[in-house]
């Protein structure tokens, strides 16, 4: 059975890549800053590879850049409301320096979305009102791919009559173990 339970997150967490509205194509983020405080945000798998590697974008002047650069560990909490299925994945962030990936992953950003890597001011930085972000050209972006690559996940499905609670590690070849919930 816990094999069966390996498929299904996996399915489910690559089923965020075809269908638009799935609860598995915004997750949670955490990093780690200087200070060893964890930080988190809401982003959007772009990419899940079928080893689990996911893919994300951000502005290369964001704060997740300078956790990443003092402490690459990371955590994707994802949730799925409709089967109460919550999924923990464990890992490291790596930055994505090769420009022809680069160049590959920025060609799949919409028009709309382009704005996201294009602010004059970095994110975080103060602003009078929401209409005085200034944008920049497309080629001047500050676009940055990260790879999550994860060395554990962790499945928790809620029902009754018991809770289910996995662990899957790669040092393991991915083989479950189950734990109490």
């Amino acid at each position: 059975m816990l094999q069966e339970l390996f498929s299904e997150l996996k399915l489910e967490l690559r089923a965020a890549m075809h269908k638009k509205k799935h609860p598995f194509k915004y997750v949670t983020l955490s990093t780690v800053n200087e200070q060893n405080t964890p930080r988190s945000r809401t982003v959007v798998l772009r990419e899940i590879s079928e080893s689990l590697e996911c893919i994300i974008f951000t502005d290369s002047r964001s704060v997740k850049v300078s956790d990443v650069n003092s402490n690459e560990n990371a955590c994707i909490l994802a949730y799925h409301p409709k089967k109460l299925m919550q999924l923990r994945l464990d890992g490291i962030l790596v930055q994505i320096d090769d420009p022809d990936e680069i160049k590959r992953l920025f060609q799949k950003i919409s028009e709309k979305a382009i704005k996201d890597y294009t602010t004059l001011q970095a994110p975080g930085s103060a602003i009078e009102n929401p209409d005085d972000v200034e944008y920049v050209a497309r080629k001047e972006n500050h676009f940055k791919p990260f790879r999550f690559i994860p060395h554990a996940v962790e499945y928790l499905r809620l029902k009754r009559p018991n809770h289910l609670r996995a662990i899957f590690k790669i040092q393991n070849d991915w083989k479950g173990q189950w734990i109490v919930p």
